[in-house]
């Protein structure tokens, strides 16, 4: 529950940088506002590969459970190191609720 907690975050924050860049555009801010929507596109695909690996773990099969654990823990540090998650309180309440998800996983697969 938490990697698709962890997801739907990320997704929210992608939205909100969108309209943050639809707004610097708007107000003739050109590379402010495209910087803001090429984070929300960034935001919006680890969100979605993380709900889907999110998903899969929570299907039947320890193997299952445990691979997606471990891409949901990678995912979450290296997004977090490389996109900056601190400039969006909800990408970082994203990432760690991701985090927590995938070590939950890890233990469950054992």
């Amino acid at each position: 529950m938490f990697g698709v907690l962890g997801a739907l975050l990320l997704i929210l924050a992608a939205l909100v940088r969108f309209l943050l860049g639809v707004v610097f555009l708007a107000t003739g801010h050109g590379y402010l506002g495209l910087g803001s929507i090429t984070e929300s596109v960034l935001y919006l695909v680890i969100g979605l590969v993380i709900g889907l690996f999110a998903f899969l773990g929570q299907q039947r099969g320890t193997d299952r459970a445990m691979l997606a654990g471990i891409v949901l823990i990678v995912l979450s540090i290296v997004g977090w190191f490389t996109l900056g998650f601190g400039g969006s309180l909800l990408a970082l309440l994203g990432a760690v609720l991701t985090l927590i998800s995938g070590i939950v996983f890890v233990v469950a697969g054992r």
